[in-house]
């Protein structure tokens, strides 16, 4: 019994060093390759008060997500990683036209909880023109997403009054009111494409958030568009989209040094109820056409605004504007989405790979052919699947302490990994490296000797141009092996 116990106990031991070694506490595949099959299962197995970074693999995961509830805030702190933007789609079709009871039943995505993250995920609701239908409802405070994409018809995206937001890189698609909701949500260089049957992009509901410049405008930090595209698919119309309508008497959508296309109306903004548009905060900063030429804005509504410079520099900038909202609790998002800097040193030897360490990360991400292989916190990694004669290229990214990732690190060329005794070669930090010693010939395609070394394992190449050579190995025996080498 006892023994049974200690080995149980060290089974465990290590299973738990094993989770803890990797940067992702999950790790979401819906073909079974990973913890779990659904996103909602991982958030569910996450701990509170803790930050869990979950990774998913490529695959449309068709299912409504929830983190907390409207009831019942939850203290999950999630960064969900996907592997790629377009790869990784969270869908669902439900909407108040096709059954649901309320807007809460008609979303894909729902966040009721502070300080989540989001990159490389598709949130989309497919249900088409059906009313309000939302991809992405944010609901609480702090709540961050980097490389992602929004897609949906009408209401694709709500926020919450009160709570502050920021989307970076991001594409955002629908018809009707969008992008709608309160709070404050700054949208840097993000694409808000209009599908054809909408008339509005932005519907702000009240904010409570304001201030007046010194020459007199009422600002309201609602919805802050700064050097976004303001796009349209082929078969939208010219002139036929609002830049936004005030859902509520005080409210706001602001867009500053935007690229706007054909299909925004030279009236700029709508009315929608009452007199809503005569306490609402509409206005524009340096607006351009997709070629980026000064639009014409001689036509705007009147009680829209044209911004100043001052006005911009003085009273928009994010850290202002966020303190305002809230001056105890500091949010700084562009410093959150910043990626953290590339492994560097990366070298290959057949199917193992290392690279030199990153400070402050949580690991690392390995790539097989651009796809995902594996995660580990340390600095090395052996193939274990990699077969005979198979080529394959590895890349490595970092992994952040917000599971924001770095740019990929990678080895120039791809190589046959081959067990057997036979050299092989692969390009490394400008060299050719050879797995065993050999005399070695370099020539062009042509057969024009470029370069010959006796018994070696690597041979510099940084003075050649990028193409194609031939790489001829000798071994001990006599035998010769020859290789085409490809330097980019």
């Amino acid at each position: 019994m006892n023994n049974k116990f200690y080995i149980i106990t060290f089974c465990l031991l290590c299973l738990s060093l094993l989770t803890f070694a990797q940067p992702f506490r999950f790790i979401v595949g819906k073909d079974g390759s990973g913890t779990h099959t659904t996103i909602q299962s991982a958030i569910n197995d996450c701990p509170n008060n803790v930050r869990s970074l979950i990774f998913v693999k490529n695959g449309t995961y068709e299912e409504k997500v929830t983190i907390g509830t409207k009831t019942s805030k939850s203290l999950k702190l999630i960064s969900l990683i996907g592997e790629s933007s377009d790869g990784v789609i969270i869908t669902s079709h439900d909407a108040l036209g096709n059954g649901s009871i309320d807007v809460y039943g008609a979303t894909t995505f729902a966040i009721y909880a502070n300080d989540f993250y989001a990159e490389n995920i598709t949130f989309q609701n497919a249900a088409g023109d059906k009313g309000q239908a939302l991809a992405l409802d944010t609901e609480e405070d702090r709540q961050t997403f980097k490389n992602c994409r929004l897609l949906g018809y009408q209401d694709t995206y709500r926020s919450k009054k009160g709570r502050r937001y920021y989307f970076k890189d991001c594409f955002i698609q629908g018809a009707t009111d969008f992008v709608y909701g309160g709070g404050t949500v700054f949208f840097d260089d993000c694409t808000i494409n209009c599908v054809k049957g909408g008339g509005y992009v932005s519907a702000p509901e009240d904010i409570t958030y304001y201030e007046k410049t010194t020459s007199g405008k009422t600002l309201r930090y609602g919805f802050i568009f700064r050097n976004c595209k303001i796009t349209a698919d082929a078969d939208v119309a010219d002139n036929s989209y609002y830049l936004g309508r005030p859902w509520n008497m005080e409210c706001g959508s602001i867009y500053l040094n935007c690229r706007l296309g054909k299909h925004i109306k030279p009236e700029g903004w709508s009315v929608w109820s009452g007199t809503n548009h005569l306490t609402a905060c509409f206005a524009e900063y340096n607006s351009v056409d997709l070629e980026g030429l000064p639009v014409d804005v001689s036509n705007r509504v009147g009680w829209s605004l044209q911004l100043s410079q001052d006005d911009v520099d003085t009273y928009l900038g994010m850290d202002h504007v966020y303190s305002k909202i809230n001056p105890t609790t500091p949010y700084n998002p562009v410093a959150t989405c910043v990626a953290p800097s590339a492994p560097t040193g990366f070298i290959r030897d057949g199917n193992s790979i290392s690279w030199g360490s990153v400070d402050g990360v949580a690991g690392y991400l390995i790539l097989r052919n651009g796809l995902f292989l594996a995660t580990t916190s340390e600095t090395s990694y052996l193939d274990g699947t990699a077969q005979p004669n198979e080529s394959y290229t590895y890349a490595v990214k970092a992994v952040g302490l917000n599971g924001n990732l770095s740019a990929a690190a990678s080895i120039a060329s791809s190589i046959k990994f081959a067990q057997t005794e036979k050299p092989y070669a692969f390009i490394s930090d400008g060299e050719i490296e050879i797995s065993i010693p050999v005399d070695v010939t370099l020539t062009s395609l042509g057969g024009a000797l470029l370069s010959s070394k006796k018994e070696c394992t690597s041979l510099p190449i940084g003075q050649l141009n990028a193409g194609t050579y031939i790489l001829q190995m000798v071994d001990k025996t006599g035998v010769i092996y020859t290789q085409k080498i490809q330097i980019k």
